[in-house]
């Protein structure tokens, strides 16, 4: 499954989620200080994306030699 990206959308995001509150979800709350930029959905889900994490969900999602999409779960969930 390929990710989308979107412009930052806290309506995108779930309800209660770290998203939604305007943080980064892929580094959480405590561990990021940084606004998100970016709302991807991925296969783990909706992520809110600070500019740093932008780099490191389309490294980690980007398509490998054989043309599969690597799939891998973030420590950190909405």
């Amino acid at each position: 499954m390929p990710i989308v990206k979107h412009t930052y959308d806290a309506k995108l995001h779930r309800e209660g989620t770290v998203g939604r509150r305007g943080s980064c979800s892929w580094h959480g709350e405590k561990a990021c200080s940084e606004q998100p930029t970016s709302s991807y959905e991925t296969p783990n889900g909706m992520m809110a994306a600070c500019p740093r994490a932008e780099r490191q969900i389309e490294d980690l999602y980007s398509t490998s030699a054989s043309g599969r999409t690597r799939v891998a779960r973030s420590d950190i969930h909405e």
